[in-house]
């Protein structure tokens, strides 16, 4: 089949242009929304009258077709196939003859393309939002099987207060929603239909794009040809919100990967997630997160290489744009992938409770007495000031807070009394963060109900 657009040209483009050129090693994935995109617009132009009733039942019979070659794995792709829309086209044409080559009447590949990728943007959205949710599943289970178990929480990498395990696992179950909801306040503007678009002003073909817009099954149709073939901003948007899911992913990865190390032992990973060293036969490696911490990376490029990409564009349509599609691809797959590692990994977790408080020092209780004071009427400023002269006291003496006499505590402060012994718990310290969304126990379980409300009315919907 002779390119679509060789008339004009004297030459053909050199075997190196073709290969620069061509884009279907990568947009052949495409395969199923060309033909989902073209077989609507043969309706749409059997309604302008460019196809008769039964050349249009023989296209879509020959589109069917088509869909079970791709399959099956029996398409075949020619050599002078630039790209999947010029591919399924061919086929079309070597099935029908001289009618399929209507198919194109009015259409422009400027906006199949973009009608492609938004077919296949609502669908990779709807499985990432099902790898979101199976997750929160499994992190609901263990925050629920660990709501009970009390581990230090760290700034700056340092000890800072007690909370419950279960309290921290349901905060990246509060990220992922924020993250799904992203992702489905992204289905609104990716389900905005370009085609009928043409190659930058529209079509002068007389197209029903609400007829194109229903059998397609998008929400709205794009109200201006120019920003419709242009713009990538569905995508870059999409990207993002795969990039922020995977930067939350890769937070809690470097924390696991920590805490499963000797000097922590607060977890251990299943073998399942793990893998071993060469040279080292002691070495149980937490490889499954440290690619999830390394992937991020990656996904954070391709959202960096699209926005790149259109910065500099003149409207409306450049080749620059077909660079669009292997940063897509790529991280649709690193993120349906990664959560579903994830998943396996907190599924299989281990925690290994009798280390959690192993090494956990008074100093944690800092804040706690500092508290203490306060509710004996001392101003939290001068509080802390008192405490921080305590925690000094005993790096100096070499003396943990709770082997201070009260002799010595009185020294310091003398609203110290036998109480501030009461303070170096675990249970109280947690329990005395008794406001919603806080690690107090009653709290975690209330985050719990809550995750398990969201996840019930995502089964009912």
């Amino acid at each position: 089949m002779a390119k679509l657009w060789g008339g004009r040209f004297k030459k053909s483009a050199s075997k190196l242009m073709e290969e620069f050129n061509d884009s279907l090693p990568f947009d052949k994935r495409l395969w199923k929304e060309e033909i989902e995109a073209s077989r609507a617009y043969s309706t749409a132009l059997t309604k302008a009258g460019i196809f008769s009733k039964p050349e249009s039942a023989k296209i879509r019979k020959a589109f069917g077709e088509l869909e079970k070659e791709f399959i099956s794995q029996k398409f075949k792709f020619n050599p002078g196939d630039e790209d999947i829309h010029t591919a399924i086209e061919r086929r079309l044409v070597e099935k029908v003859g001289e009618i399929g080559k209507k198919i194109h009447t009015g259409r422009s590949r400027n906006e199949q393309v973009v009608t492609d990728e938004r077919l296949y943007l609502r669908k990779a959205v709807g499985e990432i939002k099902g790898a979101i949710r199976d997750l929160q599943a499994s992190l609901l289970v263990l925050s629920r099987n660990n709501a009970a178990e009390i581990v230090p929480s760290y700034t700056h990498l340092q000890q800072a207060q007690l909370i419950s395990l279960g309290h921290y696992f349901m905060s990246l179950f509060f990220m992922l929603e924020n993250d799904l909801c992203r992702f489905t306040d992204a289905e609104k503007r990716i389900c905005v239909l370009p085609l009928g678009s043409g190659a930058v002003a529209g079509s002068t073909v007389k197209l029903d794009r609400e007829v194109l817009k229903q059998e397609l099954g998008f929400d709205y149709l794009s109200p201006n040809s120019i920003a419709a073939v242009s713009d990538r901003d569905s995508m870059a948007e999409f990207l993002f919100g795969i990039s922020q899911t995977l930067v939350h992913l890769s937070r809690f990865a470097e924390d696991l990967i920590v805490w499963s190390s000797i000097e922590f032992g607060f977890i251990e990973l299943d073998d399942l997630y793990s893998t071993g060293s060469s040279m080292m036969p002691q070495k149980k490696n937490p490889d499954s997160l440290e690619l999830i911490r390394g992937k991020a990376s990656r996904v954070i490029s391709n959202l960096n290489s699209i926005l790149m990409m259109q910065k500099g564009l003149p409207l409306t349509y450049s080749k620059d744009l077909q660079e669009d599609k292997e940063p897509l691809f790529d991280s649709t797959d690193t993120i349906i992938s990664s959560l579903k590692i994830f998943t396996g990994v907190i599924s299989t977790l281990k925690v290994r409770a009798e280390n959690l408080l192993r090494k956990v020092d008074d100093s944690i209780y800092a804040t706690d007495i500092a508290d203490y004071l306060v509710e004996r009427g001392v101003p939290f400023r001068d509080a802390h000031r008192v405490v921080g002269r305590l925690v000094l006291s005993g790096i100096d003496k070499n003396k943990s807070l709770r082997d201070f006499s009260l002799k010595e505590l009185k020294e310091i402060s003398p609203l110290f009394d036998k109480k501030y012994f009461e303070v170096f718990d675990p249970v109280r310290s947690v329990n005395r963060r008794d406001v919603y969304g806080g690690t107090n126990l009653k709290r975690v379980k209330e985050q719990i109900e809550l995750a398990e409300k969201i996840l019930a009315a995502e089964k009912s919907s």
